[in-house]
């Protein structure tokens, strides 16, 4: 009979424990969204599975492209697994979830957050580019002579970790779970795009 009580007391102090370690990180209030404004992806983002999508956006797989308006359904901070996971629909209904690794990523989830949402929708994220220069953004396609507002679409911002600052002249991100290429800028053009794993 101790024992049982022993062991009830430690599954409730154990589940009160993980309870207590889990903060809803507000989307609305990091995006400062107004009252019935709408959310859109600011990036396009890359996925194998949609439950179990990777913050550091591993290049592979199928897209959900920059611009599409998304609602935004919880954003749970779990300070002792060190993971934020951030769980959101389309309009379609589709659910997608990405695991933030608070360690790795050297940022905070709501500094995340303003990576890969906004409140701009795709028309004026796209203002000034070519038809043309915009189906390839949403494919996922970079290219010399492209300008870093252009890379950030199609790729999203490089993870700080390898890309301490976006002034950097070189960018680095992911292709596969470890390999890696190099998006190298001359001023705000793409020079060139390094793939030093072949």
């Amino acid at each position: 009979m101790i024992r049982k009580i022993a062991l009830l007391m430690a599954a409730v102090a154990f589940s009160l424990l993980f309870a207590g370690c889990a903060d809803t990180v507000i989307v609305a209030e990091t995006l400062q969204q107004p009252l019935n404004g709408k959310i859109y992806t600011k990036c396009n983002i890359w996925y194998e599975n949609p439950g179990k999508i990777s913050a550091i956006n591993i290049q592979k797989g199928k897209i959900l492209p920059f611009g599409t308006e998304v609602e935004l359904a919880n954003a749970t901070s779990n300070s002792l697994l060190f993971e934020t996971t951030i769980i959101f629909k389309d309009k379609t209904g589709n659910a997608y979830t990405i695991k933030f690794d608070n360690q790795l990523m050297m940022i905070t989830p709501q500094a995340y957050l303003t990576q890969i949402f906004t409140l701009d929708d795709k028309a004026k994220m796209t203002a000034g580019l070519s038809p043309e220069l915009i189906a390839k953004l949403e494919k996922g396609i970079v290219t010399p002579g492209m300008t870093k507002r252009e890379v950030l679409l199609a790729y999203g911002t490089p993870a700080i970790f390898r890309t301490p600052s976006t002034t950097n002249s070189t960018w680095i991100y992911w292709i596969d779970d470890e390999k890696t290429i190099r998006v190298v800028f001359n001023a705000d053009k793409v020079k060139t795009i390094l793939n030093l794993n072949e």
